[in-house]
């Protein structure tokens, strides 16, 4: 016995002729521009943290800390988001986490590495530099 369903046959017909269709899921143009954009994002970052790190830790060897008192330290630039016409970056600050506080030790650098000026947040005090 034979069930014949308007257009099947058609659909059949051409299927077998043409071959199989391609399924092009999901467009992937702009997955893949997101994940490039990403990749050129955490390539900046990454010479961003290598910007001014010699500097940082020249000035580091200058404040009287003891020997192992830097926990880790954290290099932040600071970008021209707002004005198309401004410089790109203004600056760098370097975030230094003492193990005697809790708190930080911060400089502020210029676009070319000067330190403008050293201070510490929270409960860190250092001998010489302001503290908020």
């Amino acid at each position: 016995m034979t069930v014949a369903v308007q257009g099947c046959d058609q659909r059949l017909h051409r299927g077998l002729h043409q071959g199989p269709q391609r399924w092009r899921g999901p467009r992937t143009g702009p997955l893949v521009l997101a994940c490039l954009l990403v990749a050129a994002l955490l390539a900046q970052q990454a010479q961003a943290t290598e910007r001014c790190s010699e500097e940082a830790a020249e000035y580091l060897e200058e404040l009287p800390l003891a020997e192992g008192e830097i926990k880790s330290v954290r290099l932040m630039e600071k970008v021209n988001i707002a004005d198309d016409f401004g410089p790109d970056i203004f600056g760098v600050d370097a975030w230094v986490r003492l193990n005697s506080c809790s708190g930080w030790l911060v400089l502020n650098m210029s676009k070319g590495c000067f330190v403008r000026q050293a201070y510490t947040r929270g409960d860190c005090q250092i001998e010489g530099l302001a503290k908020y």
